[in-house]
């Protein structure tokens, strides 16, 4: 059945069914939480559950044309708006005013074929303040046999007015073995071959993110662990030229030092947790506990959460275009403070 292919967000999935046998549905809806959790995938299954030929309106079989439509992207009355850059060299992409506008006028007009219009708006969050408040005016007055839902990871960036229209369900990161699964299948079907080894650290270190875990660079960026928790150890006001000499290294890798810093911060996270609960179940980096119990033995629970802080301020400078010598900088200098 189709929201059986849904793994893991039971919760979700429950008050949607719940939802959908008692027939009260409401016009409009916010799915919200981190991303590559399954948002867009339950938003979807939901339009077809609305709209199947055999099953709907409790749940769609997968089989029928409109439930084969609306996978295709194909069905008259299935709309997905998504954002898109202005050009190739823009950096972020953003949902404009004139694609809202022409999802309007398609949502004014009666089904054509199935029981109920369904729009998703994905990453709702990047509508621009024009689209936004023109979008509105929409659900305000929703248009008849019409349900919408914003898709959103950051729901703080909406319009209090938009959010508070909807009716909203949070999606939770995934259980690792969740994300064991479906990565396995990913990466059967790609590659034919999903190798346990690999498959445990993705799963581990996914933070419950499915797109994470098939990311190539993590698999990469965890070559750099080792030096990182040694920074971490070591960084000092006497041992200054380690960090001097980490910036000559890395700090010219722009391109992926987003990605370093990432794992940086889920280092001294797996270590601040260890330094409070000494559960290793709880941290990301398993196969690192002996090196990572040694950081916790060592540094302060301050101390940690201070250079947690430390880099994710440098994370969010060097999204805005900050100079990354003077942030990495800056970022162990606050290391020294701490240790």
């Amino acid at each position: 059945m189709s929201f059986s292919r849904i793994l893991g967000q039971d919760r979700p999935k429950h008050i949607l069914k719940k939802t959908l046998r008692n027939g009260c549905i409401p016009h409009a809806y916010l799915f919200y939480g981190q991303e590559s959790v399954g948002k867009k995938l339950a938003a979807v299954e939901l339009a077809k559950a609305l709209n199947c030929e055999v099953s709907g309106p409790v749940d769609g079989c997968d089989g029928c044309p409109s439930c084969r439509k609306i996978d295709e992207r194909t069905h008259p009355d299935f709309f997905l708006l998504e954002p898109e850059k202005s050009s190739p060299s823009a950096r972020d992409a953003i949902l404009k005013i004139d694609a809202i506008r022409e999802l309007q006028k398609k949502l004014i007009y009666l089904p054509y074929e199935g029981q109920t219009k369904v729009a998703i708006i994905d990453s709702a969050e990047c509508m621009n303040p024009q689209a936004a408040n023109s979008f509105l005016k929409t659900l305000e007055e929703p248009p008849s046999k019409t349900i919408i839902i914003l898709i959103a990871s950051n729901p703080y960036q909406l319009l209090p007015t938009l959010v508070s229209r909807c009716q909203s369900i949070r999606f939770y990161p995934l259980a690792v073995e969740t994300i064991k699964k479906i990565i396995t299948k990913q990466l059967e079907s790609e590659t034919g071959d999903a190798q346990p080894e690999l498959l445990e650290l993705r799963a581990q270190r996914s933070m419950g993110q499915v797109a994470r875990a098939m990311e190539e660079d993590l698999l990469k960026t965890s070559e750099y662990r080792g030096d990182l928790i040694g920074l971490i150890e070591q960084v000092s006001f006497k041992r200054m030229d380690l960090a001097f000499q980490w910036i000559r290294t890395y700090g010219r890798k722009t391109d992926r030092l987003q990605s370093i810093l990432d794992e940086l911060l889920n280092l001294v996270h797996d270590a601040a947790v260890l330094k409070t609960n000494r559960n290793p179940r709880a941290i990301q980096n398993k196969d690192l506990t002996h090196l990572l119990e040694k950081v916790a033995n060592q540094k302060s629970l301050a101390a940690l959460l201070d250079m947690f802080d430390a880099v994710h301020r440098t994370k969010v400078a060097l999204k805005y275009n900050a100079n990354a010598q003077l942030s990495l900088e800056n970022m162990f200098l606050n290391f020294c403070e701490a240790a």
